[in-house]
């Protein structure tokens, strides 16, 4: 089968790293098949150069939010009419959105596969479908909720280590990471630790203080370096705060593209952060991480891959997804001793 096929994940950056895997697998059962991805354009470059991928197609809802109603809709229609010259014959919704299911909608793809309506964050999404993967019972981790849309693609899932994350990385990206690492005295003979306190919700964000408490330690324990990494301002002060609190040194990484946090994380021998982006990035990209996990199910949206130690306490109310909480109880039980304990073990895993 020489198709073209046409994926819908639009962000955000956890979520385009957990779908790589879909494109891969595809790209194995048809080397010659045409593949386009439609990403939204803060993520697109996590794309870039992927060798699965023939063509990423950008694709800026929430710039269409923000035009007058007239701009919006010639924006709509400039989109779909480029979404046509693609000509996917299959088109995949992997992300069980109505924005997503109208974008497969509107490619003209005959065959358009998604999740059913139960498993879809938006139900409605699922009725723009022809086929719809099975739920999957019982626990499972959201790359193998996206890998159950093969089945109807005529590709087998992949064993678990054959699963891949193409992430390519440019020369001058790798050049430009190392003189980094280098100036700011992050040598390469000693083991780093990249931190990323941000996260999108209140309830993903672990308490500062424990975090500066953390730090000292791994630095005692391993003798290693610690850089701190953020996206928005609100995380670069969040950053500040923890790097103040700490009685040791750290670095604090400049403002960074998509592209140039994944450099700094391929270097580092361990990443500590909550369920973010950055923590799903460096577990792609092979890192060992320790994972604090509140709202969310560790289950689902854990690190994937082995040697990962996750922080977790199981509530009644555990896998609410809420963003936010007036009582986040879930990461208040995990103080700096249960965090600095299973750090040691993931280091002395490492040696």
């Amino acid at each position: 089968m020489n198709g073209r096929f046409l994926i819908v994940r639009l962000g955000a950056v956890g979520d385009v790293v957990h779908a790589l895997p879909l494109a891969s697998a595809i790209r194995d059962a048809y080397p010659n098949a045409h593949i386009a991805w439609a990403v939204a354009p803060g993520t697109s470059p996590l794309l870039e150069e992927n060798p699965d991928i023939n063509q990423v197609f950008i694709v800026d809802t929430k710039a269409w939010r923000l035009k007058m109603p007239l701009e919006a809709i010639s924006g709509i229609r400039r989109c779909i009419s480029s979404l046509r010259e693609i000509r996917a014959n299959v088109a995949i919704d992997a992300q069980g959105l109505i924005k997503s299911g109208l974008i497969v909608l509107a490619s003209g793809a005959g065959k358009r596969v998604g999740f059913e309506q139960r498993a879809c964050r938006e139900g409605l999404s699922a009725a723009m479908m022809t086929h719809h993967a099975p739920t999957i019972e019982g626990p499972h981790h959201v790359i193998e909720k996206n890998l159950s849309l093969l089945g109807h693609l005529g590709v087998e899932v992949p064993m678990r280590g054959a699963i891949r994350f193409p992430l390519p990385e440019r020369t001058e990206e790798a050049e430009e990471a190392a003189s980094f690492l280098q100036r700011e005295g992050l040598s390469s003979d000693r083991p780093l630790m990249i931190v990323h306190p941000g996260a999108g919700w209140e309830t993903k964000r672990w308490d500062t203080a424990r975090y500066a408490v953390l730090g000292d330690s791994w630095v005692e324990m391993s003798g290693g370096s610690l850089l701190f990494t953020w996206g928005s301002e609100e995380e670069e002060a969040t950053v500040r705060r923890v790097v103040a609190a700490m009685h040791g040194g750290a670095t604090v990484a400049p403002r960074t593209s998509l592209r140039q946090l994944s450099a700094l994380l391929r270097r580092a021998d361990v990443f500590v952060g909550g369920d973010s982006g950055p923590l799903h990035l460096a577990a792609a990209l092979g890192v060992r991480c320790l994972a604090i996990i509140g709202a969310t199910d560790p289950l689902r949206n854990g690190p994937w891959g082995e040697g990962h130690e996750v922080l977790h306490h199981r509530l009644a109310c555990s896998g609410c997804y809420g963003r936010t909480c007036p009582d986040i109880e879930c990461l208040d039980r995990i103080g700096a001793d249960e965090a600095i304990l299973a750090l040691k073990r993931l280091w002395n895993s490492h040696e």
